[in-house]
């Protein structure tokens, strides 16, 4: 686990309160209306409300985050919501995201590259994964990011070559850029 960046997301969740309620990101709701409640990952929670909303959705829900303190939060936000989700305190590099194991996979407004070929291998053939984060036009906005960090245009959508996508866009709201991906593991595979 790198500690200086649990020490910095540390730091960050404690400068920051949580929302008062449950609100998760709309792409997330509109994806779930599509879904059937299946075993769930998200990586890298923060306070947890995806991972509560997908709980209250009746998914089996796993949740990653490197931070103790942000996932403190999430476990009281989670308790009080009245939902049962198993919180994992790791880096999202050293994770152990299995063999398909999960058939919903969501990743928000973070970006390791290097995780992606997990990510995959540990979605279900026909699972889905769920992303967003913020793209290079997001540095009009915060100049002060770290360009590592963000998506180049098209991407993301590269990043999921072995999946068919559903559902790609690259959004600029003139308050934030992102980019998101909702897209589906090869019910065979491709030789």
């Amino acid at each position: 686990m790198n500690a200086a960046d649990r020490d910095r997301w540390d730091r960050k969740y404690r400068q920051k309160e949580p929302p008062k309620t449950i609100t998760p990101d709309p792409f997330l709701t509109l994806a779930l209306q599509g879904l059937a409640p299946v075993r769930a990952l998200d990586v890298a929670c923060g306070f947890g409300d995806n991972a509560i909303a997908m709980a209250w959705a009746g998914f089996e829900v796993t949740a990653t985050d490197i931070s103790p303190v942000g996932l403190a939060r999430a476990k009281t936000r989670a308790e009080a919501a009245g939902v049962a989700i198993r919180f994992i305190e790791t880096d999202a590099e050293d994770f152990d995201y299995g063999q398909e194991d999960y058939e919903l996979i969501t990743v928000f407004y973070f970006l390791n590259r290097t995780i992606v070929p997990r990510l995959t291998q540990g979605l279900r053939r026909g699972g889905h994964v769920l992303y967003k984060t913020y793209t290079v036009g997001e540095l009009r906005y915060r100049p002060s990011l770290n360009r590592e960090y963000l998506l180049a245009p098209g991407e993301l959508q590269k990043m999921f070559k072995g999946c068919h996508v559903l559902l790609h866009d690259e959004v600029d709201t003139g308050r934030e850029a992102f980019a998101k991906l909702l897209a589906q593991r090869r019910r065979q595979k491709h030789g």
